[in-house]
């Protein structure tokens, strides 16, 4: 893909890290060419078919883009079959709008539709933030601008506990003096070509040292390593989840090559987040081997995935109310207002 390219190792960069394909930082230019924010219609529909019929769903979702400086929500819309008996919205400590339901009749089959309208921006980081050592990005460096709340991502938390195995994939990106830019690109090239996507490896409640072990799984888990990663080194890192366009585009992220549909298009995906003191949040994606870009819808994001997961609950119903999930989602890009088709 075209946002991949070879990189002339830093200093202090491993042999192994010099033979990974790392991702193209986007760099912010002096004079460029600005580029139009992304407009999507995104459709997300979970669906779940109960063996028996339940008398009773409680449920929380995430499942409402954000408002973010790359990215605005024109429009969103929660609808629920069968007709909830109460539908409402909350915000948490992060700034994630959820989506509290009660479905409080009788039912076999339950389906939470998400629709919205967003626009996201192109995403370029300036040259000299981006340039300085990872320890300038340390907490005792982030001066006063930025909210006592970013704390919470230095620390364990209960999907991304402190001693894993992290720690050595830590060691190996996070080296004296090495550029923030650096560790950040190589940190991506090295999950995405030491761990292989495998859907059938994990599940949502795999913890994170057994997927060290194994080095298989989903972009939830890749996720909580790259997190990991970055909080042995003591910086900051958030779980972020969204959404990837499902319309192969025509030109890549920098203009240059075509790009197709990127794994995990077809449901909820999720990357994470770095601190950067000088530029703010940097988003990566391993399991796209890419730093975050209009390609990418953000809903939430938390200490792990824990803290946003699309969607959670409890059932009520028989014994033998087994159930069954199917996820789908579209995120579409709309022309603008005006634009004739073609």
């Amino acid at each position: 893909m075209s946002e991949h390219t070879h990189h002339a190792p830093a200093a202090g960069a491993s042999a192994s890290s010099r033979s990974r394909r790392r991702p193209l930082l986007p760099l912010r230019e002096e004079e460029g060419t600005a580029v139009e924010p992304m407009l999507y219609r995104v459709h997300h529909l979970t669906s779940y078919h109960y063996a028996k019929p339940v008398s009773r769903n409680y449920g929380r979702a995430h499942i409402e883009p954000r408002a973010t400086p790359h990215q605005r929500v024109l429009s969103h819309d929660v609808v629920v079959d069968p007709a909830p008996a109460r539908l409402t919205a909350h915000t948490d400590f992060y700034g994630n709008s959820s989506t509290y339901l009660l479905v409080d009749s009788p039912h076999t089959q339950l389906d939470v539709h998400s629709h919205a309208r967003v626009t996201v921006a192109e995403r370029r980081y300036p040259l000299e933030p981006m340039s300085r050592p990872w320890e300038q990005c340390l907490p005792e460096h982030w001066g006063s601008l930025l909210p006592e709340a970013s704390l919470d991502f230095v620390h364990p938390s209960p999907r991304i506990p402190a001693g894993t195995a992290a720690r050595e994939i830590s060691a190996e990106v996070f080296t004296p003096g090495r550029a923030i830019g650096e560790c950040l690109a190589d940190l991506t090239a090295l999950i995405h070509t030491d761990f292989t996507y495998d859907s059938a490896a994990t599940t949502v409640s795999s913890t994170l040292e057994e997927v060290l072990a194994a080095r298989h799984g989903v972009c939830q888990d890749f996720s909580h390593v790259g997190v990991a990663a970055v909080r042995a080194a003591g910086l900051a890192a958030r779980y972020v989840s969204g959404y990837l366009r499902t319309a192969p585009s025509a030109e890549g992220a920098l203009g240059t090559a075509p790009v197709g549909e990127m794994i995990g298009s077809a449901a909820s995906h999720a990357w994470l987040s770095v601190l950067v003191p000088g530029t703010g949040w940097v988003d990566i994606d391993p399991t796209n081997r890419a730093f975050v870009d209009q390609r990418f819808v953000t809903t939430a994001w938390g200490r792990d995935y824990a803290d946003v997961p699309p969607l959670k609950g409890i059932v009520v119903g028989p014994p033998g109310a087994t159930s069954t999930l199917d996820v789908s989602v579209g995120v579409v890009p709309e022309p603008p207002a005006g634009s004739s088709p073609g």
